[in-house]
């Protein structure tokens, strides 16, 4: 326990609760030491999160904003304060829970750690610009440098010295004017166009604008070299470096002149831009300045201009638009084939394949090249006649080339103005490279500014692991000692092997960026995260690695004396890197801050300081505090369902009747290469349940949810859906359905609940419109809804409760005062099945329901599998977004269960065990057991090693993740994968079976 004072105090304090309330706690005092390792445990549904989250860090985040101005607070989402009587000894709150980080496409790895902020400084400050057209290594001008340049090349001519005072900024610029006038400067180019300083254009101040000062005309000659030189300066003075030369009057050809000499080359109206920072002698200048916005893709001055900087560009895929095994004559194009022009489109393409003599009725697949990119991409210039005969026997002929399908999709995409075509189209369509930057993102120039040897893009398509290598040798010509704690090899790719030390002044002037960048990429890697490429794009990480990102970002602040509350940080981590993880984050405690973690991961309970175990069942059956203490403590208390699975008084068993996989019945994925996957063979056995194991960035992801389960939802149900690369899927014929369940949240609007999304609420309405009164009264399925009008309370349009609006206060949800929170009007509660009113349906938990409706066969059904799942605590109208990860994924499970699928069908779950206590594990695995024992088959992606050792089969993937993962280890029995000595999942669950 820890140490007591003389005041009743911990040595660094404690943060006590009382009397807290907060959705299922009942009335629980908590006492909790600050600056140690807390972990909160309990079944789900106990009442962990309530007391983290909803109680501790609420509290944490509203005394913080009640210390600010009333002004900003209005700025502010505010916080409700938590339903307890007093909270004492808190410290300001940190949250990280897995919600999924940005959804925008241009938001990746190094911009959420802030890594890409740091990189691109390091870029302005100590980067080597190289043209981009020869390659050279450009150096800095000086004035006397450009001074004689303009001489070689204009001497003779009359010449405006110009100067680029704005370059693509918004703003009017009044006052840029009013000051040119005053040094002297009337006239010059305002967007492109000449402009009198003293009477300037009106500028629009949101839209980018381009100035150029004229800052003298001379007519060049040895003797006015002097006045050139002061306009030079001047002009790169005032234009931050860059200056242009145009030649207004070229001079005349003396007969005593050389034709050849450089001068006479310059022709008229010519225009050379010159810099004092970077120009290529032969190519001129290419970079408009070194400043940390240039090397940023989501500004215009570095962004690719084909891609906008996102790297990618949507076209229409060959894949999703040819069906190769139909032929011409049949309709060989997927988007024809829908269209209401089909009979034009097959027509066109028939007369098409008749002029070059390509026969209709093969097979597109079997066609030559040739044949496939005239149909594909047109005939170009060749004149074809096509003729049409309509069902009238009107005729009508077109004489022009064939435009080919893909410049047809494209045409009617931009042309067309309905969205229902348009959105019709885009189902056709995926993301490609760009082509013009080949998915780097930044332009040219940029590209081609390196620091020790490596470009930006070159280090962005590192892993973090890479990244670290580059760093360190940067900073010290090899590595150092953080490879023996991460216990890996160095990496010896393309990149790492070019990368160069950096000279003294370098790293004189880049020491603190350096050390920023190689924190963070430090941090990634302890957490398991060495894997990730730094441009992968936030959208695409899951819930724990999106957590552990951001934990990254919070340790590179190293604040202390604050409360980090974290939700389950080990969540899809492999035991492997389990260690490591808590490692980091004992780093946050030793510098004196305290960790509320929320967790079922047993390594993590027994190496915390102190453990919160609440429960001891879940909903109104939880919410009390069971133990409050040490490990010791909580493996002695009987009532505890954790302490039961800890101690070994309870565990979960291996399944007596393991399936064991029939010759002829296996789904057989031949040359998978999505992502890392190095063109893999997997073999899943039918009628088994299977777990695709292996390090985190191994590649289960991308075999299980990007290949296999859109190649069967696209070959089974027509899904418009685009596989991961590979070679072809065998022996899905063998499959009637398949279901994919993963860890998105069930609704975003508290107006759909664990009824509605089952579809359990539809029959309990229409078993409502069958009671007399309802009849009588004629009322339909839809007086019963609380969604649309009729049956609902239109006070507060069935929500039950309405939002007050308090400028400087949260706002206030008041209980509306004429539907008293029940959501409907008081003619349709007058409704009752055997007693109970509809709004009492809802309110009952599922467990209640199960009983009241146990004669309603088609209630039950679904209301039992929810049981069965282990939500027998929630309630029917429970608002969905209270519901945790676990929760949610439970009932999208339950969803599909209760349909009683007569039919072979795929079941494919990512991380099940997301949420659950080992309790909830066990009752998970059961309903896994009685699909597999239906005939069905279950594909789990799994760290949980209790689900992976009653799998009837195990596929490892790896060795490592990112670039060295992506093979397959071991397959075989759990018992077979623990002989393996390659497996590292092998050598954790060697002690489970």
């Amino acid at each position: 326990m820890a140490k007591r004072l003389k005041n009743g105090a911990a040595k660094d304090g404690w943060i006590e609760v009382r009397g807290a309330r907060t959705h299922n706690l009942q009335n629980i005092d908590v006492k909790i030491p600050r600056g140690k390792f807390v972990v909160l445990s309990g079944v789900s549904g106990s009442g962990k999160s309530s007391l983290a989250f909803d109680t501790l860090y609420a509290e944490g985040q509203r005394r913080y904003i009640e210390s600010l101005s009333s002004y900003a607070r209005q700025f502010l989402g505010q916080m409700k304060k938590p339903d307890c009587d007093s909270i004492e000894g808190l410290s300001p709150a940190i949250s990280i829970d897995q919600k999924q980080g940005s959804h925008n496409p241009r938001s990746t790895v190094a911009t959420v750690t802030e890594i890409m902020d740091y990189m691109r400084l390091l870029w302005a400050r100590v980067g080597l610009p190289h043209c981009p057209d020869c390659g050279k290594e450009v150096a800095r001008r000086t004035v006397q440098e450009i001074v004689d340049d303009v001489l070689w090349r204009f001497e003779g001519h009359a010449v405006a010295v110009w100067s680029p005072a704005v370059r693509d900024r918004k703003g009017t610029h009044a006052d840029l004017f009013r000051a040119l006038v005053e040094q002297g400067y009337l006239g010059g180019k305002v967007n492109g166009r000449d402009a009198n300083f003293e009477n300037p254009p009106e500028l629009e101040k949101n839209l980018r604008h381009d100035i150029d000062v004229r800052i003298d005309r001379i007519r060049l000659e040895r003797v006015t070299r002097q006045r050139l030189t002061e306009a030079v300066e001047a002009g790169l003075r005032l234009g931050a470096g860059a200056v242009a030369i145009e030649s207004l009057k070229a001079p005349k050809l003396k007969k005593s002149d050389d034709p050849d000499e450089q001068r006479f080359q310059t022709g008229q109206g010519e225009s050379i831009a010159y810099s004092e920072e970077f120009a290529c002698p032969e190519h001129g200048a290419f970079l408009p300045e070194m400043s940390p916005r240039v090397f940023s893709f989501n500004n215009p001055l570095g962004a690719c201009p084909s891609c906008q900087g996102l790297g990618v560009q949507r076209n229409f895929s060959p894949d999703l638009v040819i069906d190769r095994l139909a032929t011409v004559g049949e309709g060989c194009i997927t988007p024809f084939r829908r269209s209401m022009m089909s009979g034009w489109y097959r027509t066109q393409m028939t007369q098409t394949c008749e002029h070059y003599g390509i026969p209709h009725d093969v097979p597109f697949g079997q066609l030559d090249d040739e044949a496939q990119d005239i149909m594909l991409n047109g005939s170009g210039d060749t004149i074809i006649t096509f003729n049409f005969v309509s069902q009238k026997g009107s005729s009508y002929q077109m004489v022009r080339p064939w435009e080919g399908v893909f410049a047809r999709l494209r045409r009617t995409y931009t042309d067309t103005s309905s969205n229902r075509t348009r959105s019709r189209l885009t189902s056709y369509m995926t993301d490609e490279p760009c082509p013009d930057c080949r998915g780097q993102k930044l332009n040219n120039a940029v590209s081609m500014v390196t620091v020790g040897g490596v470009s930006l893009p070159e280090i962005s398509f590192c892993s973090v692991l890479e990244a670290l290598a580059v760093v360190q040798n940067w900073r010290i010509g090899g590595l150092d000692d953080t490879w023996s704690r991460l216990e890996r090899e160095e990496p010896h790719t393309p990149t790492v092997s070019k990368t160069e030390h950096l000279d003294e002044r370098s790293l004189f002037i880049a020491h603190d960026i350096i050390k920023e960048i190689e924190s963070r990429l430090r941090f990634l890697a302890l957490v398991g995260l060495d894997y990730l490429t730094l441009d992968r794009r936030a959208n695409t990480l899951s819930g724990g690695e999106s957590q552990r990102i951001r934990l990254a970002t919070q340790i590179g602040t190293r604040l202390t004396g604050v409360m980090y509350v974290l939700d389950e940080p080990s969540i899809g981590l492999h035991p492997r890197d389990n260690g490591r993880l808590l490692e980091t984050l004992r780093e946050l405690t030793s510098l004196g801050n305290t960790l509320l973690v929320v967790e079922h991961d047993e390594a993590t309970l027994r190496q915390a300081d102190w453990l919160v175990d609440l429960g001891p069942g879940a909903g109104k059956e939880g919410g009390r505090v069971v133990s409050n203490g040490s490990l010791e403590q909580l493996l002695n208390t009987k009532e505890s369902v954790t302490g039961a699975y800890l101690s070994g008084r309870k565990s979960i068993p291996l399944p007596e009747d393991r399936a064991t996989p029939d010759d002829d019945r296996w789904l057989v994925v031949t040359g998978a290469r999505q992502n890392n996957l190095q063109d893999i063979d997997v073999r899943i056995p039918l009628g088994c349940i299977v777990a695709v194991s292996g390090v985190s960035g191994s590649g289960k992801s991308s075999l299980v949810t990007s290949t296999i389960a859109p190649s069967l939802q696209r070959k089974l149900h027509g899904a418009d859906t685009t596989p991961g690369s590979h070679d072809k899927i065998e022996g899905y014929e063998l499959i009637d359905k398949t279901i994919v369940i993963n860890q998105s949240p069930i609704g975003r609007t508290p107006r759909s609940n664990p009824a509605t999304y089952t579809g359990a609420f539809s029959p309990i309405r229409d078993l409502f419109t069958q009671t007399n009164l309802a009849k009588e009264r004629g009322y339909q399925p839809g007086q019963f809804s609380f969604n649309v009008r009729g049956g609902r309370c239109e006070a507060c349009k069935g929500g039950g409760s309405s939002k007050l609006e308090m400028n400087f206060l949260p706002d206030v949800w008041v209980v509306c005062d004429i539907c008293k929170g029940k959501r409907y009007t008081r003619e349709t509660l007058e409704v009752k099945w055997r007693g109970k009113n509809i709004h009492d349906v809802l309110e009952m938990n599922v467990t209640e329901a199960c009983d009241f409706f146990a004669n309603q066969r088609s209630i039950y059904r679904i209301l039992s599998t929810i049981r069965d799942v282990g939500l027998g605590y929630i309630r029917l109208g429970q608002p969905a977004t209270t519901l945790s990860g676990g929760e949610a994924q439970r009932v999208k499970l339950a969803t599909q269960l209760h349909r009683p699928a007569t039919k072979h069908t795929v079941y494919i779950l990512d991380e099940p065990t997301t949420g659950l206590a080992l309790a909830d594990v066990h009752q998970l695995i059961e309903v896994l057991l009685r699909l597999r024992r239906n005939g069905h088959t279950v594909i789990i992606i799994e760290h949980h090693l209790d689900v992976i050792k009653c799998a009837d089969w195990v596929i490892d993937l790896g060795p490592e993740g990112g670039e060295r993962g992506g093979l397959v280890v071991a397959e075989g029995t759990p018992e077979e994968i623990t002989q393996n000595p390659d497996s590292y999942t092998g050598k954790h669950l060697l002690s489970f079976v």
